[in-house]
């Protein structure tokens, strides 16, 4: 996540894949969705290198849902969707989520498609408030040049200021954007697609989004894969900790033991530092012109009005600007870490020691995680930074499933390496014949 609201996220990074579910039992009734071709996730898809055979599948299309599930005759928000059809009707369908929280969701069934080949269609989505689903843009402040503590302790006032002033905009909408409300949008579409349940892949953030619909919805869940398993607690300053903990460079004779720096009390799990989108499609060395269609899909590629509003809604407030910076100094003095480098979680401005949630008006709705005795598989990286790997184990306490060892430290790399067969092999049987994979 980024501070300034505007700014387009490029990058590379590695999305999941998998299968949606099997429809076991009667299907559900729900509202047509009306798939049509979509030129600019075409367009986006063939200039990141997915296989011509998946873009020339693609399919789009819109569907509206309450902006309140409590007031289901009023407001509504558009949700943008994606789908590959599968090869096998019979199959089950896999829904995905590659995270952020605030990145589009529509790319990834391209990339998983691509990626796994499975025999089912795989179905994305543009959570609320991103990508080319309904939205809302916020200002916010610059960050500052200067970086001594009344410039930093006024640059979170500013934070603040602009936080209370985009909820004030439109608190409705703001505040609908939790955990909970995308789990109920993903079982919306489900039920809209007339399929009785579903498989689901959800990376990084994405894996929150996860544990709340297996924890809300596990009567219409087939089986679920947990790439990169983030945080779900409610307390930025444990998830700081674990994440300071897990940085490369804090001498290792200091870094406290996993059962130290877990998820806290109640071995809850939160969300981690953002993801972006699944390529760049303008190598450095290429000036070639993007395609208009590409360049406007870039543009809506992260929103990070919907991530901040994604992580704050999910967190208890953080203190003043003085008190976050006492708490992040003393927290880089203690594990000898240079302060000046930020800490990657996404409720973290680009300033190190100030948060993007200062102020934030809105309360804390945590995210649901429970064992509902789902088939599950929970996938940590060993030697991962941005999701440590403390918080898979954590992950498995609470949720129960089977946990998946990548001996590497690229988040969210599953799919993508030569271990991703284990996710086919699990969304198939439910079983694995390993524990541990090695994509070296």
């Amino acid at each position: 996540m980024r501070l300034r609201r505007t700014a387009v996220w490029t990058g590379a990074a590695v999305l999941g894949a998998g299968t949606m579910v099997g429809c076991s039992g009667p299907a559900v009734d729900g509202a047509a969705v009306a798939w049509g071709t979509c030129a600019d996730l075409a367009s986006y898809a063939t200039d990141l290198g997915v296989d011509e055979d998946v873009v020339d599948h693609l399919q789009c299309a819109t569907l509206d849902v309450p902006l309140d599930y409590a007031d289901p005759g009023g407001r509504t928000v558009e949700l943008a969707l994606s789908r590959v059809p599968g090869t096998d009707p019979a199959a089950p369908t896999l829904f995905v989520n590659p995270g952020g929280p605030g990145v589009e969701g529509r790319s990834m069934a391209a990339t998983v498609a691509s990626e796994l080949r499975p025999r089912g269609a795989v179905v994305g989505m543009d959570l609320r408030g991103t990508g080319y689903s309904s939205n809302v843009d916020c200002a916010a402040p610059d960050e500052p040049d200067v970086r001594d503590d009344a410039t930093l302790a006024a640059y979170a006032d500013e934070i603040s200021a602009a936080n209370r002033a985009c909820v004030d905009a439109d608190p409705a909408f703001l505040g609908s954007l939790t955990t909970a409300n995308a789990a109920r949008d993903l079982d919306a579409v489900r039920q809209a697609l007339g399929l009785a349940t579903i498989d689901y892949l959800g990376v990084s953030w994405g894996t929150v989004l996860g544990a709340e619909l297996q924890s809300r919805f596990p009567d219409h869940l087939h089986r679920m894969v947990l790439d990169s398993m983030d945080y779900t607690g409610t307390s930025a300053a444990d998830a700081l900790r674990t994440l300071a903990a897990a940085d490369p460079d804090v001498p290792p004779e200091i870094v406290p033991e996993l059962s130290d720096v877990g998820s806290g009390a109640g071995g809850e799990i939160a969300p981690d530092a953002p993801d972006v989108p699944p390529g760049d499609p303008a190598p450095d060395d290429n000036d070639a012109p993007l395609d208009p269609a590409t360049a406007d899909f870039l543009e809506r590629s992260f929103d990070s009005t919907a991530g901040t509003a994604y992580i704050c809604n999910s967190l208890d407030p953080v203190g003043d600007g003085a008190v976050q910076l006492a708490e992040h100094r003393a927290l880089n003095a203690e594990l000898d870490r240079d302060p000046q480098r930020r800490i990657e979680f996404p409720a973290d401005s680009d300033v190190p020691g100030v948060s993007l949630c200062s102020g934030w008006p809105l309360p804390v709705e945590p995210a649901a995680v429970a064992d509902t005795g789902s088939d599950l598989l929970i996938i940590g990286h060993r030697d991962e930074n941005v999701t440590p790997y403390g918080w898979a184990l954590d992950a498995r306490t609470a949720m129960g499933g089977l946990l998946l060892t990548i001996e590497d430290g690229v988040h969210g790399s599953t799919v993508g390496s030569s271990c991703g067969g284990l996710v086919i092999e699990f969304l198939a049987g439910g079983g694995l014949g390993q524990d541990t994979c090695d994509p070296n």
